[in-house]
């Protein structure tokens, strides 16, 4: 019986002492080199965490915001790219970088995705949380021009004949 206790005693010091002490500058650093040595699930995971551990950090949205490039960038996972951007948006709508996370959600879900209901929601809702912010004519644009082939966009023909012609 005292064995037992022991041996769950040592345990329970073992998965304590184990815990990650890393500070949220410390984390992103860590993510940011795995990333830089092509480790991409080990960098996820990482900067994953930091944004689980410290929340609150203003390195959590840069972290969700990098997870956000690798998954449509160096994945091509591009449902989790809107989903951590869309998560930006939705959880930290006053942070500097909202606007341009819920600008990139719309633009993958209309452009890559092409599911134009879901980027018509993320398009509108940029609209009406910065209707000021200089992108809003770009999402216009967009919302104008969603499912069509550049061929098809008005405004775009004139530049498309001109490289054409070189």
């Amino acid at each position: 019986m005292k064995k037992t206790i022991g041996i769950l005693f040592m345990v329970i010091v073992l998965l304590f002492s184990c815990s990650d002490k890393r500070t949220a500058e410390k984390m992103f650093q860590d993510g940011t080199a795995l990333y830089e040595q092509e480790k991409i699930s080990r960098a996820i995971k990482t900067l994953e965490k930091l944004s689980n551990t410290y929340p609150d950090d203003p390195l959590a949205v840069k972290a969700n915001y990098r997870m956000a490039e690798i998954y449509g960038g160096d994945l091509q996972d591009f449902e989790n790219s809107v989903v951590r951007y869309t998560y930006i948006a939705d959880e930290y709508p006053s942070h500097e970088d909202a606007p341009k996370a819920r600008f990139m959600a719309g633009y993958t879900l209309a452009n890559i995705i092409r599911d134009f209901e879901r980027a018509k929601v993320e398009y509108n809702k940029f609209i009406r949380d910065y209707p000021e912010h200089p992108l809003v004519e770009s999402v216009k644009f967009e919302l104008r021009n969603l499912g069509k082939e550049l061929d098809q966009i008005e405004e775009l023909k004139g530049i498309m004949q001109g490289t054409e012609k070189k």
